[in-house]
């Protein structure tokens, strides 16, 4: 049984070491990919001085999230991986995380991605958009077993959607929906894979007995930017759009909708700003209409798509 982690790397410094070491230090073993973002710090160098064994892809631009992760997802099909853990920079894990969830997929194979429960940096408390992700529309049952002490051991709890900083993905779930749609330049590549996952009958769950520490600073993506606002927006559209679950009508009728009605409501409140968004988003998503159409249809298909 062969597991690779991959972790992409953009001027994180400051957790390098917690986030290779847990990989070390893991139970089973774990080989690990790194694909670097173009980062302007020490990265590069501090992971060849201090981490020989490290497999590191230098990447001559910022690819973002889902396509620097796609090299390495190709790379673990290549050298025959059974299984990939997708792990975030900021990032980290327990002995014996990886290998409870490569056990309890084994036992449970319509399960596509597995999850750790996610702490923050204290290692205390959950991470803050972990504690949604985990209310009971989204993951049943969960709070109320660990309030009432009703959990079952090695129970596993579907949910509709946890972010891909602590992701363990089988190879069978690769070969079935493929890797991250390339249309996603960051962030929602992972909401959109789940949707992938689901169209093709397989499961995304959590494992309450393991933990994984995410040390995210929250105001780091919370910055009130035009560019930040518009990016926002066009993932939510992007992911809107890219729904396999519906029609390729139906998704564009209700984008036009939407957009046609939301500036309607920002002109007549002067709301400038946020028009401009509209605007801007609506002709970048008429400009990838024929590329969404496209990767609609290969995510359909199934069977390795994007690779």
């Amino acid at each position: 049984m062969k597991t690779i982690a991959i972790i992409v790397t953009y001027n994180g410094m400051k957790w390098y070491r917690k986030c290779f070491d847990s990989l070390k230090d893991s139970s089973v073993p774990v080989e690990i990919v790194v694909i670097d973002n173009k980062s302007s710090d020490q990265t590069i160098s501090f992971i060849k001085e201090n981490y020989p064994e490290i497999h590191l892809i230098d990447s001559k631009e910022n690819l973002g999230f889902g396509k620097a992760n796609n090299i390495g997802l190709r790379y673990a099909l290549e050298q025959n991986a059974d299984y990939v853990f997708l792990l975030n920079q900021d990032a980290w894990v327990r002995p014996d995380t990886i290998e409870k969830l490569i056990g309890k997929m084994q036992e449970n194979t319509e399960y596509g991605i597995l999850s750790p429960i996610h702490l923050d940096g204290t290692e205390q408390n959950l991470d803050f958009n972990f504690s949604y992700y985990i209310l009971p529309d989204r993951c049943p049952g969960l709070i109320s077993d660990l309030v009432t002490k009703r959990k079952p051991e090695d129970k596993i709890y579907p949910v509709k959607f946890v972010n891909a900083a602590l992701w363990l993905v089988s190879r069978q779930c690769i070969e079935t929906v493929g890797i991250f749609d390339p249309l996603f330049p960051h962030y929602g590549e992972d909401e959109n894979y789940i949707q992938r996952l689901e169209y093709h009958n397989k499961k995304v769950g959590l494992y309450p007995e393991v933990f994984g520490i995410h040390d995210r600073n929250r105001s780091e993506w919370r910055k009130p930017s035009f560019v930040n606002k518009k990016s926002k927006e066009l993932v939510i559209s992007l992911l809107g759009l890219c729904n396999i679950h519906e029609s390729f009508f139906k998704c564009v009728g209700r984008f036009i909708f939407s957009n046609i009605s939301s500036s309607l409501k920002n002109l007549l409140r002067l709301s400038f700003e946020k028009l401009l968004i509209n605007i801007v988003v609506f002709y970048k998503i008429i400009f990838l209409l024929p590329n969404i159409h496209r990767n609609r249809t290969l995510s359909k298909k199934g069977g390795q798509a994007f690779l």
